[in-house]
């Protein structure tokens, strides 16, 4: 890719990769994420282990930033906006609502499997289990769910790229993963690990390179 706002799907040319680990309709200014898991470490305290706070704080502060920066007229979240139930503190849900007051723009989740474990979704998001925001596309959650020959945004899987420089060393990276009639979003949590993606026959990585997205030539993988 020449520049993050170009797209390298032909069959979609306003759906753009960024740099930040999102993708973007541009003609619809919507900017669609996946898989926050929100309050993941609150439930791994509520466990009793000693997980350090502050990470939804960061996290909002980044689709803030994200959704002013590329004007968003509308947030997707494309699955697993939060973790699971024991997570959803008061104090959780107050960074939610003021997230969602400075936001500004309708909200959408698309429910992944995290989120339905909880008995209800909390603040004004609109959830459904599946998303047509424009002909030929489709918002889920998990990329085994797509179907008919349509392009699906899909999270679930959070992709990372295994890309070795030595016998024995290698460098990790989130990516999207093109494959097939999906494109799997990067994990935009910053508390959420990520699983590497073996390659499969007509796969396409793309990773974020200083401010810039690139594709990946099959050589380095």
């Amino acid at each position: 890719m020449e520049s993050p706002r170009m797209s390298p799907f032909p069959k979609h040319p306003h759906l753009e990769l960024l740099p930040e680990g999102a993708a973007f309709l541009a003609d619809t200014a919507t900017l669609i994420l996946a898989d926050l898991h929100l309050g993941k470490s609150a439930a791994f305290r509520a466990k009793g282990l000693p997980v350090p706070e502050g990470e939804n704080a960061r996290d909002f502060g980044r689709m803030l930033a994200l959704a002013e920066k590329y004007g968003a007229a509308r947030l997707v979240i494309a699955g697993d906006l939060f973790h699971a139930p024991t997570g959803i503190t008061p104090e959780l849900k107050s960074q939610l609502a003021e997230f969602l007051d400075t936001l500004g723009v309708p909200v959408t989740l698309v429910l992944g499997n995290h989120d339905a474990k909880l008995p209800v979704i909390p603040g004004r998001l609109h959830a459904v289990s599946r998303l047509d925001p424009t002909a030929g596309l489709a918002i889920i959650h998990d990329p085994a769910h797509a179907s008919g020959e349509i392009l699906h945004i899909c999270g679930h899987l959070h992709p990372v790229v295994r890309i070795p420089d030595g016998r024995r060393t290698s460098l990790r990276m989130r990516c999207f993963l093109h494959r097939g009639e999906v494109l799997v979003l990067p994990a935009f949590g910053g508390f959420t690990g990520g699983a590497i993606m073996k390659k499969q026959p007509g796969d396409r990585f793309f990773v974020t390179l200083r401010d810039r997205v690139i594709e990946l030539a099959d050589d380095l993988l």
